[in-house]
C-alpha cells in the first residue's frame, strides 16, 4: 500500500477544489466567495475579513481579503460581516448543488475509511498550524 504524502494531499486538495469550481460554475460566485458566504450564514463574524485571512487554505492576505468582503458588500451578498436575505438565497442555492456533488463524490466509500481519512488529515491540519 502507497504511503500517504504530501503530493497526494495536494492533489486531492486540488481535485476537490476544481471540482468545487465546476460546481459553482455559473453560479456568480468563486469558490472564496462561497466559502466567505458559508461562514457568514454559520456566524456572525465581527472581523469576517480577518478570519478569511487566517484561514491558510484560501489563500489570502489581509487586503484580499477585505477585497473579497467588499466586492461580496457591494453585490448585496453582504451587510457589515452579516449575509443578507439576497445572499443567504444564493448560498442555499448553491450549497444544495455542492451537497450533491459531495454526495456523488464520497459514494460508495467505505465509512471507516472515510473516519480513518478524517482522523489523519485532521492531526495534519494540527500538525502544520503548529509547527
Amino acid at each position: 500500500m502507497p504511503t500517504l504524502t504530501g503530493q497526494t494531499i495536494a492533489e486531492a486538495q486540488g481535485a476537490v477544489r476544481a471540482l468545487l469550481d465546476r460546481t459553482l460554475a455559473g453560479s456568480g460566485l468563486d469558490s472564496n466567495e462561497y466559502v466567505a458566504l458559508r461562514v457568514a450564514i454559520a456566524r456572525r463574524a465581527d472581523d469576517l475579513a480577518g478570519f478569511l485571512a487566517s484561514q491558510p487554505q484560501l489563500n489570502l492576505d489581509a487586503d484580499a481579503a477585505a477585497a473579497l468582503v467588499r466586492g461580496l458588500q457591494m453585490r448585496g451578498l453582504l451587510v457589515e460581516g452579516a449575509i443578507t436575505p439576497a445572499g443567504t438565497e444564493l448560498y442555499q442555492r448553491v450549497a444544495e448543488q455542492v451537497a450533491e456533488t459531495t454526495t456523488r463524490l464520497y459514494a460508495g466509500m467505505d465509512e471507516n475509511d472515510l473516519a480513518a481519512a478524517h482522523r489523519v488529515l485532521t492531526e495534519v491540519i494540527t500538525r502544520a498550524a503548529s509547527t
